[in-house]
């Protein structure tokens, strides 16, 4: 019996003791609300609604500081969007809203981790008025274009 248990342990302690193997980050959704901030404190608050309309776009930065659209959409009546199954990497989000034709883009941000909940993004609603309470949103000319596509119309919606 005793032959048996040195092995078993010693075999134990191996794979106690390995390198731990590494977990691939998990695809997420990004998702998010364009939403109304009287309060102006960057954050979708209780009291607060979503339903401003809105284009987004998803841009993926690569390795050489590129940017490659992931893909846009329009939000629903509620102000929501929703990117499906994003690969982990870094990104800029790009917005153009619909009732000021304002257009603003985001800090890069990151998906990654070991969990599937989504990743969430709620903008809120700016003006040329109020955009400079919101330090994390900067303005852009032509959100269509943020990954510098020539055959893009720098008036392309």
């Amino acid at each position: 019996m005793k032959k048996f248990a040195l092995p078993f342990v010693a075999t134990i302690l191996a794979i106690l003791t390995s390198s731990p193997v590494e977990v691939q980050a998990a695809n997420r959704d990004v998702t998010g609300t364009i939403f109304n901030d009287p309060n102006g404190n960057n954050r979708l608050d209780n009291n607060e609604k979503g339903g401003a309309k809105a284009t987004v776009w998803l841009y993926r930065i690569l390795p050489n500081g590129s940017r490659r659209k992931v893909g846009k959409m329009s939000t629903d009546q509620a102000g929501n969007y929703t990117f499906k199954n994003v690969k982990p990497g870094k990104y800029v989000i790009a917005i153009r809203y619909s009732t000021n034709k304002l257009a603003v883009r985001t800090r890069p941000f990151t998906i990654g981790g070991k969990g599937n909940s989504p990743y969430r993004a709620n903008f809120p609603f700016v003006t040329n008025q109020t955009l400079k309470r919101y330090p994390s949103l900067t303005q852009t000319p032509n959100p269509a274009n943020l990954d510098q596509n020539e055959s893009v119309s720098p008036f392309a919606p």
